[in-house]
């Protein structure tokens, strides 16, 4: 047997074992994942918060997630760092309370906002999440705690710098 034909039988048992490992391990899991994003403002994904209780105030991380499985659909999660307060109102309720605007495409024009309720406390950790459907591709996203609300002229003693950024939502 020469070393030409050695080579040849080692390369081709070597082809056919990978195949096997890669056929045998099957698809990978479509899982969600956080979506491809470019931040547009100098705070990145965080979102400094002044709230609604006792001048509380605190910071809260954005992530955008997607799952290939439902395609145009994205979930926002909002997650606390922690929030605090002064005085004797947050002695007695240790709660932060702010509504966050999520508005992506063309935002309140075509109804594309969504005003979700935060309610965390001194703990960090705590998280909510809900679900957008901005359509596949690219997609513009603002999320913000407001004084104004989008929608009706109503009045917020609250305020955050947003956080802005474009997504690619499968």
């Amino acid at each position: 047997m020469s070393i030409r034909s050695f080579a040849v039988r080692a390369i081709v048992a070597g082809t056919v074992a990978a195949a096997a490992v890669v056929g045998l391990t099957g698809p990978a899991s479509a899982a969600p994942a956080p979506a491809p994003i470019l931040h547009t403002f100098f705070t990145g994904p965080l979102l400094p918060v002044l709230g609604q209780n006792a001048f509380c105030n605190g910071v809260i991380d954005t992530l955008v997630e997607t799952d290939p499985t439902r395609p145009g659909l994205a979930t926002v999660v909002l997650t606390s760092r922690g929030m605090h307060g002064v005085g004797p109102e947050w002695a007695a309720n240790p709660v932060c309370r702010i509504k966050a605007d999520i508005v992506w495409g063309l935002g309140v024009l075509a109804g594309q906002a969504k005003t979700v309720e935060l309610n965390f406390g001194e703990r960090p950790g705590e998280s909510v999440r809900t679900e957008i459907n901005p359509g596949p591709g690219v997609t513009g996203l603002t999320i913000q705690a407001t004084f104004i609300n989008p929608y009706v002229n109503e009045l917020r003693p609250q305020y955050s710098l947003p956080v802005g950024a474009y997504a690619i939502i499968p």
